[in-house]
């Protein structure tokens, strides 16, 4: 299997990954709200890329809840932010949602025509990885960047999810996934320590959202897969 990892998802034209696998990764935060969602049953994550369609789709499926942010805050007129602590399955249990983020759901509408699309975090970690060795094809992992740069965090996502699919694969990547899996060459990685460092972190945590970088640090917390279907992102699994 080889992995090839796209340092953000302005690297990908939206028809790069036709008849691929593919996995968008946005730690903070948006693939962690699509795992957390589905782990609390809602039915499904829809995305987009312009709060004017996410109000545009509200008027014409009002059953559906409005989540996301510009500038790390809840979008006026939605539902949710982008956090993971608001998706509770009190709320969202059998419920449709329709997803709009800076940089996330950018990245999705990139990666969309690809034959499989997987949406991870390290909260399902080793649930993708082990999706992965059963489907045993070369894969797309494309982080998604803040603001069309680069982004630690989701390249550190990336570097764990080789280091864990190397343990029990035979794996191949570019340079750009090697480099991501040095810090967990040894296991003995703290990985607070590694994501709190990175800038965009440390722009949430000036914005008061610390408790959201917590619970996108909760690795291998579920055992959803998000897989997109038709037009959003169901649990593989239910």
């Amino acid at each position: 299997m080889h992995i090839h990892v796209y340092s953000t998802y302005k690297e990908v034209t939206e028809n790069q990954l036709s008849n691929s696998v593919s996995v968008v990764i946005d730690v903070l935060r948006a693939t962690t709200v699509i795992t957390t969602a589905l782990s609390k049953g809602a039915l499904c994550v829809k995305t987009t890329a312009t709060i004017e369609d996410a109000l545009h789709q509200k008027t014409i499926q009002p059953h559906l809840l409005l989540g996301g942010e510009r500038n790390a805050f809840k979008v006026p007129g939605f539902d949710f932010a982008n956090s993971p602590l608001e998706y509770t399955e009190n709320y969202v249990r059998d419920k449709i949602i329709l997803l709009c983020t800076t940089n996330g759901t950018q990245a999705i509408q990139r990666a969309h025509k690809a034959n499989i699309l997987m949406a991870a975090s390290f909260l399902n970690l080793n649930s993708i990885a082990d999706e992965l060795i059963q489907i045993d094809q070369d894969v797309h992992l494309i982080c998604s960047g803040t603001n069309g740069a680069f982004s630690l965090d989701d390249a550190l996502c990336a570097g764990l999810l080789i280091h864990e699919l190397r343990k029990n694969h035979s794996i191949t990547t570019n340079a750009l996934g090697k480099f991501m899996c040095l810090p967990f060459a040894n296991d003995t990685y703290s990985l607070a320590n590694l994501l709190q460092s990175t800038k965009h972190a440390k722009t949430l945590i000036k914005k008061g959202l610390e408790a959201d970088i917590q619970a996108c640090l909760e690795i291998n917390s579920s055992n959803a897969v998000p897989i997109w279907k038709n037009d959003g992102f169901v649990n593989q699994y239910k």
